[in-house]
């Protein structure tokens, strides 16, 4: 497997074998109680995935919670996905996560940040969505997400990117900075705004 950003996708994934949901759930409307009632609770979760003796994962979530009805909920996260070598390949964390193993859609909130070790790469936002059937990482289209790789930092809204030929784009407003070797070199402040 190739190493990039998406396989923060692969990481949600390893929640699968978790079939229910919590109390950090959005309320949904419906007043059936048992709905309402979290089947699990995890209080500090902390575990890992090994797949043909190899740790592929490792994740930390201060509440974990399933429901019934299939839904997972966990806030406070924290994951690492592992390339072939053992090496950090993708790290990230996010205040909430909520997701729905048999869709496999993924909602990540709150200050989430993933940065891709091997590439150099991470993305701050708020709000992003990961569908593990297309590989869709996205946000929403008036949503700002950050990307910083080197010296280059861009904003922009309406991001997508996706997991099967690691491209990405902005539907929206994009600005951003860019710093040369030349202003490194210098130490100056120049920078080119798009």
């Amino acid at each position: 497997m190739t190493p990039n950003l998406f396989t923060a996708g692969a990481v949600l994934c390893c929640w699968l074998f978790f079939s229910a949901g919590c109390s950090l759930k959005y309320s949904d409307g419906k007043k059936n109680v048992e709905s309402e009632v979290p089947e699990f609770v995890f209080a500090n979760a902390d575990f890992s995935r090994w797949e043909k003796n190899k740790r592929t994962l490792s994740m930390r979530a201060r509440t974990l919670e399933q429901y019934k009805s299939g839904g997972t909920y966990a806030d406070l996260v924290s994951f690492t996905a592992y390339a072939d070598d053992g090496s950090a390949e993708t790290e990230g964390s996010c205040g909430l996560i909520a997701f729905d193993s048999k869709q496999k859609i993924y909602s990540l909130y709150d200050g989430i940040e993933l940065t891709n070790e091997p590439r150099g790469v991470t993305i701050s936002a708020d709000e992003l969505r990961w569908d593990g059937n297309t590989e869709q990482l996205t946000s929403r289209r008036t949503d700002t997400i950050t990307m910083k790789k080197n010296g280059t930092v861009v904003r922009g809204s309406g991001f997508s990117a996706s997991g099967v030929s690691n491209r990405f784009v902005f539907t929206g407003a994009v600005s951003g900075t860019v710093e040369t070797d030349e202003d490194a070199e210098e130490g100056g402040d120049a920078q080119s705004r798009q």
